[in-house]
């Protein structure tokens, strides 16, 4: 795998970046493309978290005992977001490409 290829399956882990790689002229590099995908599935969920989250916190934000559960939520999506980002980018620093755990079987980029 190329520089380019490497620096872009990095980003791919960082949020929406993976569009940086999926407009890039290395696209078609199968590493690259499977790198894309587990960070474009690793979007989506935190969307999906934060969108949960935002819809407990809209019902039980309000009751005083139960505000926490909101806070919680948001707190475990965050976590898990970030263990999963770092499993991804040492995946690429080691030239792996194992799926992330749970998440990595979907595969959206063909």
């Amino acid at each position: 795998m190329n520089n380019d290829a490497k620096t872009f399956s990095y980003l791919s882990y960082v949020g929406p970046l993976f569009l940086i790689g999926l407009f890039s002229d290395i696209r078609n590099d199968p590493t690259l493309r499977f790198h894309m995908n587990q960070g474009l599935v690793l979007f989506l969920c935190e969307v999906a978290g934060m969108t949960l989250h935002s819809i407990v916190n809209a019902f039980l934000g309000g009751i005083i005992l139960l505000n926490i559960i909101p806070s919680l939520l948001f707190f475990f999506i965050g976590l898990a977001s970030l263990a999963l980002s770092l499993i991804g980018i040492f995946n690429v620093a080691s030239g792996k490409m194992n799926p992330l755990p749970i998440i990595g079987v979907v595969n959206l980029l063909k």
